[in-house]
């Protein structure tokens, strides 16, 4: 577990979104030099940055539902996972795992940046793709840190901060989507059920984080 390996935290978590932000700020430089680098148009920049936001969201939802959920043989994998997810599910409490790091972060980016390069063989369509990523991934970042440190009456952020209780309490295999529902409805692993909970004032405090 996480708190037997601190080690692990200096690499692979943060302590909350704006310490993130420090982190990602060389990626944005690079992604935002490469999309000014010549003239392009405006439109087709947009379509890549939405493509890059739909990667972002879609590998979140891959990596929450196969990788966190899944109880792999191999011994090390396991202990390393189960050092952030599962021990966040277990331990609602720890802002320490509730944001990830560089080692989480670059990897992921360098990947599937380069993978749109040899696609597309072009640096602003490229840069404009790795931006749009990279603001989902912040934007993921600051939802999942705020659900457990608030709680919210209405409005969006009070519908997902639900849709995470209800996936933390009642159906683990359900409601991966930490940001929105969409992919849980394409494939096949939504429940409205979240709508028709009353969460009690405990399992509403255990989610929510206090230092």
């Amino acid at each position: 577990m996480v708190t037997t390996n601190p080690g692990l935290l200096k690499w692979f978590t943060s302590k909350n979104p704006r310490e993130v932000l420090y982190k990602i700020m060389p990626l944005l430089a690079i992604y935002l030099s490469l999309m000014f680098y010549q003239n392009i148009s405006s439109l087709l920049m947009l379509i890549f940055i939405f493509i890059g936001v739909l990667t972002w969201s879609l590998f979140e939802y891959f990596t929450h539902r196969y990788l966190y959920h899944t109880n792999f043989k191999n011994k090390a994998l396991r202990w390393f996972l189960e050092s952030f997810h599962l021990y966040h599910h277990h331990h609602l409490k720890d802002y320490r795992v509730l944001n990830a790091g560089l080692l989480l972060v670059y990897p992921m980016a360098i990947l599937f940046t380069t993978t749109m390069f040899f696609i597309v063989s072009d640096l602003q369509l490229t840069g404009a793709f790795g931006l749009g990523m990279l603001l989902y991934y912040y934007f993921y970042e600051n939802i999942h840190y705020y659900i457990h440190y608030k709680t919210y009456k209405k409005g969006y952020m009070s519908m997902i901060q639900k849709y995470h209780l209800y996936h933390h309490y009642f159906k683990w295999n359900k409601n991966y989507g930490n940001t929105t529902r969409i992919w849980d409805i394409v494939f096949g692993t939504y429940d409205d059920g979240y709508k028709k909970m009353n969460f009690n004032s405990e399992q509403i405090d255990d989610l929510i984080t206090k230092k």
